[in-house]
């Protein structure tokens, strides 16, 4: 998965960099938040064709991991706006509106961009980008990419959502992706259709349901040019590169992605490889082999969110007793207007009403130490399970070494 190498507002740099006329072998930069040049990769191909798709492919310093940038819509009488607006835009609004099963000649060639990135650069991870007919076109890129497993993360904004038109093979592809891909919108922006978002009269959870990716609402300004306000101008960013977002399933989600990714991109071949031994009858084997890896991967999804609310509680601990170690030195000055009392008659009065470093620090850090061995003895209890699963499929796969190599094949997909 996607390292956070960059913050939400240099991924919405490189985004922006889509609409810049660039060119083959110049080197892609960005000012990041320190205020410094800092460059992304190279340009090694500008895709172009008669749908009217435009991308960038941005090869990294370090040659680990390529970047796919779709360009958004050309505004009219632009060349190529015809292509855009006229052939992809409007005609797959109305799908998505009518939820017809049907992509745009660009969505398709977007989708074929992408597998022929990942052939072409077989060693490197793959981030993709894109900004509003850029976010269709990555949205259905990634609902038909070849290898899941191969998406570092995809940064996609102020785009439509393409989720209603894709089949039932496309919706399972976008859900194995799902914590890696970050779909940004702005409530105030007409364009992004078919997300689940405020109406006048209607009010409803803000949440990433029937969508690709995370959706995140963005807590925006009001821009009075709409299309300033479609091109990211009523994002609010604060100084430590991050957006603002409205209260949504966003923060859940993105909190626990690493242990939900694990089960999500750990599901996607399970249904497809039990429907395909359940043709000729699943024989006992077969079937403990299916149940043990699909419990495997729920364990490595547990331990993950186990180890992270482990994390959690351990800080706040930390910032518990700080905080009491804080409030305990208050008690060691006299309050304002008494300066009859010493520092000793002033601890003597405080320890008298029950006021002492035991009753203030000491408590709190009992009280989450407490709490501290509950996570780890959660966390400790995962683990376990999970050893006891892998123990059990090991030795499965020991007796059956044919079966075995179709499993491992199938794991490694």
């Amino acid at each position: 998965m996607s390292s956070d190498i960059y913050s939400e507002h240099e991924r919405q740099k490189i985004a922006q960099a889509e609409y810049k006329n660039l060119k083959r072998k110049q080197k892609l930069r960005i000012t990041n938040d320190k205020g410094k040049k800092e460059t992304i990769g190279t340009v090694r191909e500008v895709v172009t064709n008669k749908t009217g798709l435009k991308a960038y492919v941005v090869e990294s310093p370090d040659k680990k991991e390529v970047s796919v940038l779709y360009q958004g819509s050309v505004s009219p009488p632009g060349k190529g706006s015809k292509a855009d607006w006229l052939d992809n835009d409007i005609p797959m609004a109305k799908n998505i509106i009518m939820k017809k099963k049907e992509a745009t000649p660009q969505l398709k060639s977007a989708a074929a961009a992408l597998n022929h990135v990942l052939a072409t650069y077989p060693k490197a991870k793959v981030t993709v980008y894109g900004h509003s007919l850029g976010s269709m076109n990555a949205q259905y890129a990634l609902a038909n990419v070849s290898d899941v497993k191969r998406i570092s993360g995809a940064y996609v904004y102020e785009g439509p959502n393409v989720y209603p038109v894709l089949t039932g093979k496309q919706k399972a592809k976008v859900a194995a992706l799902k914590y890696r891909t970050h779909n940004y919108i702005d409530p105030k922006d007409s364009v992004p259709l078919g997300y689940v978002k405020d109406t006048l009269n209607y009010k409803v959870d803000l949440n990433s349901e029937n969508a690709v990716g995370i959706v995140y609402h963005v807590d925006s300004k009001t821009v009075f040019n709409p299309i300033e306000q479609h091109m990211w101008g009523g994002y609010q960013w604060r100084s430590d590169g991050s957006l603002k977002i409205e209260k949504d399933s966003s923060a859940r989600e993105s909190k626990y992605r690493s242990a939900l990714d694990s089960v999500a991109l750990g599901m996607y071949h399970f249904p497809k490889l039990k429907a395909q031994r359940e043709k000729g009858g699943l024989s006992g084997k077969e079937e403990f082999f299916l149940d043990s890896t699909q419990a495997a991967v729920v364990a490595s999804g547990l331990v993950k969110a186990a180890a992270r609310v482990e994390k959690e509680v351990a800080s706040a601990k930390k910032s518990a007793v700080e905080a009491a170690e804080i409030l305990f030195n208050t008690t060691k000055t006299a309050p304002f207007m008494v300066t009859e009392l010493s520092p000793e008659e002033i601890q003597e009065a405080y320890a008298e009403a029950g006021v002492t470093y035991d009753s203030i620090v000491g408590k709190t850090e009992r009280h989450f130490s407490k709490k501290v061995k509950q996570a780890e003895k959660i966390a400790q209890a995962y683990t376990d399970l999970q050893g006891k699963i892998q123990s059990g499929v090991e030795e499965a796969f020991a007796e059956d070494a044919k079966l075995a190599g179709e499993f491992k094949q199938w794991s490694e997909k």
